[in-house]
């Protein structure tokens, strides 16, 4: 019989068009085992976490393709760049596909997609004072430029409509488990398909490893948090971490809370700790980028905040959250490796 490792890993991507599932897990794998990428941001010492060659089982729960079939993302630019001018990946500039119809559909569906699309313009321009660390993009500071201090200003008003309306309509999809017919004509029951996927990653994980670890991004977080807190045959995690998360918005933990609940919590029965990684100039949460105040603690447990600026001027760039030295040191302890 095969003995199990300590600790396995399961990735959760963000939001948008995607590589292919074997591209992207080798651009998760390179984002976090690269040596300080950015010694200028990160301070140094800053090594990477291999986990391939720490020998530590990793899955990667893909779910893009619900989406998007296989019209993988191919300008992977965004993901190696190191300078600050980078704007998001391609995959997030393209429009296809938009705004959900919900002609007919119940006033609370009509409600969250439009009160979704004010949070995220919110944080798309919320102002927050910089860190003396960090100087804004170039951009940012044009003649004329709207506030050096502003989340994303310095993007076009198109492309910022373009992310906040795919957003909003995974958001949508996902949570209230809509119907979702690709381009190619298959149907896919969104909540259903996605929770299916994760389930049978961290199942087959667990066979593997005798604990587990998830690193979600962006809207992979929503899922996250939704099988460890509404999926009773979800296997026990050990740690939880989420990099950019809309958890925050309230209109988004209105439909994660179980039935009969009156407040998002922390799903203690099956996860062991929360440690939620942002970047305060990060515009997907940068309405509500700290959990820890909206999910009640549970049994002594409570998420941990760790504010961690990265750089660009698309700070939601999951390299960018990878190449962190807080959150990579947050995840050498999480799968017990030395520094």
């Amino acid at each position: 019989m095969t003995s199990k490792r300590a600790v396995g890993v399961v990735f959760i991507h963000g939001l948008a068009k995607k590589p292919s599932p074997s591209k992207l897990e080798q651009i998760w794998l390179w984002g976090l085992g690269v040596d300080n990428p950015r010694p200028d941001v990160f301070p140094s010492p800053n090594p990477g976490v291999p986990l391939s060659d720490e020998g530590v089982p990793f899955r990667l729960t893909y779910y893009a393709d619900v989406f998007y079939g296989t019209d993988y993302e191919t300008d992977l630019e965004s993901y190696y760049e190191g300078g600050p001018d980078a704007g998001p990946p391609a995959g997030l500039r393209v429009a296809e596909p938009g705004r959900p119809a919900t002609t007919g559909a119940p006033g609370r569906e009509t409600d969250f997609l439009e009160a979704f699309e004010a949070q995220m313009r919110v944080g798309a321009v919320l102002k927050h004072p910089r860190d003396a660390s960090q100087a804004p993009p170039p951009a940012a500071t044009a003649p004329g430029h709207p506030s050096e201090y502003e989340i994303a200003a310095w993007l076009p008003e198109s492309v910022k409509e373009t992310i906040i309306k795919k957003a909003a309509m995974e958001a949508y999809y996902f949570l209230f488990n809509k119907p979702y017919t690709r381009r190619d004509g298959v149907t896919f029951q969104v909540r259903d398909e996605l929770r299916r996927r994760l389930l049978a990653d961290l199942t087959a994980l667990a066979e593997q490893a005798s604990s587990l670890v998830v690193v979600s991004h962006s809207m992979g977080t929503m899922l996250a948090y939704d099988v460890l807190r509404n999926c009773d045959t979800c296997p026990r995690v050990d740690t939880l971490i989420t990099l950019g998360s809309p958890l925050g918005i309230t209109e988004v933990q209105d439909e994660l809370r179980p039935s009969g609940a009156m407040q998002v919590d922390f799903p203690a029965s099956r996860l062991g700790r929360w440690v939620n990684v942002y970047d305060p100039l990060d515009p997907v949460c940068g309405a509500d980028p700290q959990l820890n105040n909206d999910y009640v603690p549970v049994d002594g447990r409570s998420v941990e905040d760790v504010k961690e600026s990265n750089w660009g001027s698309w700070r939601h760039t999951i390299t960018h959250y990878l190449a962190g030295s807080r959150l990579r040191q947050h995840l050498r302890d999480a799968v017990r490796l030395g520094a």
